[in-house]
């Protein structure tokens, strides 16, 4: 009976743990899958993008749109221009190789959103297109509604086309009014108001493929492989997004996480990261069209300007070859430096993952020292502009350590008696503000000064931690071997929220704790490390490099129990 009710709670125990858990990727992945990398979106969607094949004239591109989910592109239409330009459909202003919507005080060109279109449908984008050169008006070639046409003109509004129509039919045939679509994308020679072809069916985007054989586009001072994406989002500007294969994309991550510089095997170790990390979340932004984005926020993906033969070797050394833990693919997150020790993942955010285990970082090269100085006014004015109801701070002061020695709690006094708690990912980020020059880099830090009143906390209440919890110092005794008695002399130090400070004992029963401070209201933060501490610290995989250890040692170093290999 014992047996069959430890294996009935063993059942139960592993049931819960995977419904707490993260479902990972299953490792039923191809070697290369493709990914979709948001460049420009949200507000920072375009009027129009400019892009340039890097091959050089006559490599050109082709046209079309992705075939999703399975990402086959179909091409509509090629073209030789090398520079191109995709605006959306509305009046755009044109000044050398800059567009804007809004009317400026002076430009070089327009492209007017309305058009006349042919009532012809053509079987080809080459007939259509030898129609529009037949005609002795401007005209090219589109995509409407799945068949191809052919528009004419391009006007700034309706009435306008409208006055050209009957000139117009007369030499193209019947015609009628089209334009300012939400779901019409132009695209242009670079410069010019010179239309090239619009794609105008409302269940497809854009879609832009560069001709040659690995070829690379620069777009924005960037040069990336693979296609681009255009999305109107709501019909509204353009989210550029670059469609690109794994390793490719991870050729444009590496180097941007990592300085391509350092020792190869643990640019296999960021890749290896990178490429896991991608795996697991490629649903972040789903909702605006595209996988990860191209900043902080995912990972820092700035295309080919920065690679090197080295950090390229890493990519491809490690191609096919994921990070796995029990047969799934493992949620990789890396940050610059622990400052002495990773942490267990529960601490910083909330789920327990098994492998994410904190860890002493032996072999770190770069703690990354910081500061920081904060006032009872400084903070009670962040914590107001981030919306917490705050009286006056009268104390700020570390309350609760980790078993690596990172800061799981800050605590915030005030004059009211409430204080304010921040655990976790808030103990890091919740000071910081650029307005204040106040930034926590890591958990990893101490604080250190007065908040100069009666109810300030660790400052005046004579606290020290023991098994991370605060304890009041009241009563402190000491024992000896004549058994338990009240401390009555001695020099001794404590680690407290304000770092070590000197216990000064009292003569009477037991004893209390003086902090020396001037009660001002002044506090210095010191620290080490930079990121969140969960997962591979990358100035720790430099150094775990450095003294010989191999991309796989280093990742089963800050992964606990992970396999590194392909995906089945």
């Amino acid at each position: 009976m014992k047996l069959k009710r430890r294996l009935l709670l063993c059942c139960l125990s592993l049931l819960l743990l995977s419904v707490c858990l993260p479902r990972p990727e299953s490792r039923a992945l191809e070697a290369d899958p493709t990914v979709r990398v948001g460049l420009y979106y949200g507000s920072d969607a375009l009027p129009a993008a400019n892009l340039q094949n890097v091959s050089g004239m006559g490599s050109g591109y082709r046209l079309g749109y992705f075939d999703w989910p399975s990402g086959q592109f179909v091409s509509l239409m090629e073209i030789d221009t090398v520079e191109i330009t995709v605006v959306k459909d509305k009046l755009i202003y044109i000044n050398g190789k800059n567009y804007t919507d809004v009317a400026p005080a002076s430009y070089t060109a327009a492209i007017g959103p309305y058009h006349l279109q042919t009532n012809r449908q053509f079987s080809s984008w080459q007939e259509a297109l030898n129609f529009c050169q037949s005609l002795p008006m401007e005209a090219f070639p589109a995509y409407v509604n799945g068949a191809y046409t052919a528009r004419i003109g391009q006007y700034s509004s309706a009435a306008e086309a409208q006055s050209a129509q009957a000139a117009v039919s007369a030499a193209a045939g019947s015609t009628s009014v089209c334009g300012y679509s939400q779901s019409c994308y132009t695209v242009t020679a670079t410069g010019s108001n010179d239309i090239l072809f619009e794609l105008d069916s409302g269940g497809h985007c854009l879609g832009i493929q560069p001709r040659g054989d690995k070829t690379q586009t620069w777009f924005k001072g960037y040069k990336y492989y693979g296609g681009f994406e255009y999305n109107r989002v709501n019909g509204n500007d353009v989210t550029v997004i670059n469609v690109v294969k794994m390793d490719d994309y991870l050729k444009g991550v590496v180097p941007y996480e990592m300085s391509a510089s350092w020792p190869v095997e643990a640019l296999k170790a960021q890749a290896l990261c990178a490429k896991s990390y991608c795996v697991q979340n490629k649903n972040k932004h789903r909702s605006q069209g595209f996988d990860l984005c191209n900043s902080t926020d995912c990972q820092v993906y700035r295309g080919t300007n920065s690679a090197t033969a080295n950090s390229d070797g890493a990519v491809e050394a490690v191609s096919g070859q994921y990070v796995v833990y029990n047969g799934q693919i493992a949620q990789t997150f890396y940050h610059a430096s622990s400052g002495g020790a990773t942490e267990d993942v529960e601490n910083i955010w909330d789920d327990y993952v098994p492998y994410l285990r904190g860890v002493e970082d032996t072999y770190l090269t770069n703690k990354i020292s910081w500061s920081a100085k904060l006032t009872n006014e400084s903070v009670a004015a962040i914590l107001r502009g981030k919306g917490y109801s705050v009286s006056s701070v009268t104390d700020v002061y570390v309350s609760g350590l980790t078993r690596s020695g990172n800061v799981r709690e800050l605590t915030i006094a005030q004059s009211n008696g409430k204080p304010l708690v921040f655990s976790g990912e808030k103990a890091r980020t919740i000071l910081n503000n650029s307005a204040y020059d106040v930034s926590f880099l890591s958990h990893r830090y101490t604080i250190s000064g007065s908040g100069g009143s009666p109810s300030g906390g660790s400052s005046s209440g004579g606290s020290v931690y023991i098994n991370d919890k605060q304890t009041d110092l009241s009563g402190l005794q000491a024992i000896g071997k004549n058994g338990v008695s009240p401390l009555a002399s001695g020099n001794l130090s404590a680690v407290t929220g304000k770092g070590t400070v000197s216990l000064t004992p009292s003569s009477s029963a037991g004893a209390s704790s003086s902090v020396n401070t001037t009660g001002s209201g002044v506090y210095a933060v010191s620290g080490s490390g930079s990121g969140h501490h969960v997962g591979l610290s990358q100035w720790g995989a430099n150094g775990m490099a450095k003294a010989g250890f191999d991309y796989q040692q280093i990742i089963k170093f800050y992964f606990t129990g992970v396999q590194v290999g392909p995906a089945a």
